[in-house]
């Protein structure tokens, strides 16, 4: 068995850990693709400065890189660093720009509210 490394950024994504980065709830409906294979349709629930959270009802197993596409945006390289049945939790190779996590979490912000 693989012998599993942590980069300090790993943290934000462990269940349980505090996280490095806020996170803002959203829903987008998102593609992510692996390497060499097709793309699957997504929805990116939750997402930070340098990771996000989705629900993908594919299975994807193991710690991959793959890519995750937004609409109206280029793919963003993303590594898996953990899965609870159909979610999983990505983090960025490199951190969005504080401006363009604004911009998306102002463009797609989460349908569900505290008072429902």
């Amino acid at each position: 068995m693989r012998e599993k490394t942590h980069h300090f950024l790993d943290k934000q994504f462990m269940p349980g850990d505090h996280r490095l980065a806020t996170r803002s709830s959203v829903e987008i409906p998102a593609g992510v693709r692996e390497p060499g294979l097709g793309r699957m349709s997504v929805m990116i629930i939750d997402l930070s400065l340098t990771g996000f959270r989705m629900r993908c009802l594919t299975r994807l197993t193991g710690e991959k890189y793959i890519y995750m596409t937004l609409p109206s945006f280029a793919a963003l390289e993303s590594k898996i660093c953990w899965s609870d049945n159909d979610i999983y939790g990505c983090q960025f190779t490199q951190a969005l720009y504080p401006a363009v996590f604004d911009h998306i979490v102002s463009r797609y912000p989460s349908l569900k509210t505290g008072d429902t």
